[in-house]
């Protein structure tokens, strides 16, 4: 044990390269050397530069961009100590406060300083899966080798803040202000489970975190080189005008940074890929290379020893048909998501253009025991909340969300009746909600609650991907009590859902009625009910059929068949509607019975794929088919 504990500080040296103010070994570099200043990249985009020339080794680059609604930092440093350097270079460019902490990963050169901004009121963003070598003996271990590093001087005032309130699991698009900022999160571990590049498409700023070092030697010893490999490609795709790697200097190529980590990783993969094959064991391989550097784990020999050593374990795994080990920690598979959007404070937001999310049962099982997050089990029989739900599930059925209206029986309630509905769940708008449905049957319930949370703005929503029969088939703790209640009440403000009315409708037909071919313009409506209901064989309502001009997709094609539905993939999704030629530059109405299965189809639409124009007709074919003047097709096409 004392050794192990040996090895994580010298880790955590490495991290931060030996800090001058330690008992670092003499003839280790000083900590840093590095002045504290911000370099302007584009239009109110900075970084905060740190070391150079170094690698890995040094501090690292932080960086922060100036909002209409305050600062968003990139990367809080290593201490409060660095920190409150970084907001005293802040304050030379804006006297605007920081309300967000966007961490790239949770390695402590990049995050120990974020308590001295989450004090003063802002907000973390970031991955919740806080896995990492230098954690392995938890968070107490992790705080005493720091203070060993750089002394007690930089510590005070810490405590730990980088558990997210905002958690990001996959692809994200943010909007702070109006500055919109999408972050990427590779399809599991590269440098390590919590890894964010933060991508200004704007100004075409790339904030690559420790995905890229100034040597193009990055560490995978907490991540996979094949998630790296991908991420990278990724990173390369975007073609930025200007890249910020995590330590070390913006190279005026970036794409020849970029290709420079690709080829590093790439030739790695292929010469350890040819000795596990051939049968070379690690030790040979390893002493074919320069030594590593002693007391300096993350010098560059150290690093391509390290690194060569974990690659070589992916390799024999491979070889023994066992898989890579990818550490996807809580991100779980490639299309699922956290909690989404950001946006200025309650007091000040209108309802902005936001997208619900995915969660997978990983992310929200490090989330519960935290006890910050709504959960809402929105499963259509009451019994089964009863028999047993999610720890600290609040209950609603889908039928609480809608009511007669013009004597039409599903249609929307009141803005009052939401604001006091959501006041009893727990919802609120600056705190994350998950809602889950059954999952083996349906996830209509949750969707049709998003749909609803979407047109209040409320930003951090996701729904549990495979809702509660995953969390049951995975045995993950269920209960049978109530929750506590949560303080509060739900903020009234403007109620815009992506909504549209039987007028919507006619004018829809009579565009069609005048044109010669048939054709309603950009407007398309897409009928969410199974093939049975839309051909006309089935169904309870007044009549049967279907809306003239309407394309039949089941909401159910969009899901993974198994005991829990789980969503298709992004891709597989985006193909099935390309096919039948419901692309995002259209004016989209999606209809069913009454609201709930055409909410499916806006999730997937329009929160998963990013279509901008996705509205759901709430009346659907239950009021349509009551209006006899309106025409009704029948068969298995439009």
């Amino acid at each position: 044990m004392i050794a192990r504990r040996l090895a994580v500080a010298a880790l955590l040296a490495g991290a931060t390269a030996g800090a001058a103010r330690s008992t670092v070994p003499r003839d280790s570099p000083p900590f840093s050397t590095a002045p504290y200043h911000a370099v302007r990249l584009a239009d109110d985009v900075y970084v905060v530069p740190g070391d150079t020339g170094r690698g890995s080794e040094g501090r690292p680059n932080a960086g922060f961009i100036v909002t209409d609604s305050g600062v968003a930092i990139i990367d809080a440093l290593a201490s409060p100590w660095e920190a409150r350097q970084m907001r005293a270079v802040i304050r030379t460019v804006t006297p605007a406060p920081v309300r967000w902490v966007v961490l790239t990963h949770h390695h402590p050169d990049h995050m120990m300083g974020t308590i001295v901004f989450t004090r003063e009121g802002a907000v973390v963003i970031a991955h919740p899966d806080r896995t990492m070598l230098t954690r392995e003996n938890g968070d107490d271990g992790l705080l005493a080798d720091w203070d060993r590093i750089i002394g007690l001087h930089e510590l005070q005032g810490f405590v730990f803040a980088d558990t997210p309130a905002w958690p990001v699991t996959h692809d994200t698009t943010v909007i702070l202000g109006h500055t919109t900022l999408s972050l990427y999160h590779p399809p599991g571990a590269a440098h390590t489970p919590g890894d964010l590049a933060i991508w200004l498409p704007v100004s075409r700023v790339l904030f690559a975190g420790d995905l890229v070092v100034e040597d193009g030697v990055t560490m995978v010893v907490d991540g996979n080189s094949g998630v790296l490999a991908t991420a990278l490609a990724h990173l390369d795709s975007l073609g930025a005008s200007i890249v910020v790697p995590g330590h070390g200097r913006i190279a005026a190529d970036p794409r020849a940074q970029l290709s420079a980590s690709e080829h590093y990783i790439d030739s790695v993969r292929t010469a350890i890929r040819a000795a596990v094959r051939q049968g070379t064991p690690m030790t040979r391989v390893l002493r074919q290379m320069p030594p590593p550097d002693s007391g300096r784990p993350v010098s560059l020999a150290s690093r391509r020893q390290r690194n060569a050593e974990r690659v070589y374990l992916e390799m024999e795994r491979d070889l023994m048909g066992m898989g890579s080990d990818s550490h996807s920690g809580a991100g779980g598979g490639p299309h699922v998501s956290g909690l989404a959007i950001a946006g200025p404070p309650a007091s000040t937001m209108a309802v902005p253009a936001i997208r619900h999310t995915l969660i997978s049962t990983d992310s929200l099982a490090a989330l519960v025991p935290r006890g910050k997050v709504t959960i809402i089990d929105a499963r259509s029989d009451v019994s089964l909340y009863l028999k047993s739900h999610l720890p600290g599930a609040a209950y609603i059925n889908s039928e609480s969300m809608r009511s007669m209206a013009g004597g039409v029986p599903n249609l929307i309630l009141p803005v009052e009746s939401y604001v006091a509905l959501f006041s009893r769940l727990g919802i609120r708008r600056d705190r994350p909600v998950v809602i889950y449905s059954a999952g083996e049957t349906r996830d209509i319930d949750a969707t049709y609650l998003s749909w609803i949370l979407t047109g209040f703005g409320v930003p951090q929503v996701a729904l549990l991907d495979g809702g509660f029969s995953k969390w049951e088939l995975e045995s993950r703790p269920t209960v049978q009590r109530y929750p506590d209640p949560v303080a509060g009440s739900f903020a009234e403000g403007s109620f815009v859902p992506g909504r549209a009315t039987l007028d919507d409708i006619r004018g829809y037909l009579r565009r069609r009625a005048a044109s010669s071919d048939k054709d309603a313009g950009p407007t398309i409506l897409v009928d969410a009910r199974p093939p049975d209901q839309y051909g006309g064989s089935a169904g309870v309502q007044m009549r049967h059929g279907h809306i003239p001009g309407a394309i039949s997709h089941p909401w159910a094609a969009d899901m993974n068949e198994g005991l829990a539905h789980t969503f298709k993939s992004p891709d597989d999704i985006r193909a099935g509607y390309l096919a039948q030629g419901v692309t995002p530059d259209k004016d989209i109405i999606a209809y069913c019975n009454g609201g709930l299965e055409s909410s499916h189809l806006y999730f997937a639409l329009h929160d998963l794929l990013g279509y901008p124009h996705v509205r759901v007709y709430d009346g659907s074919w239950t009021e349509y088919a009551a209006h006899a003047d309106l025409p009704v097709a029948t068969g298995s096409t439009p």
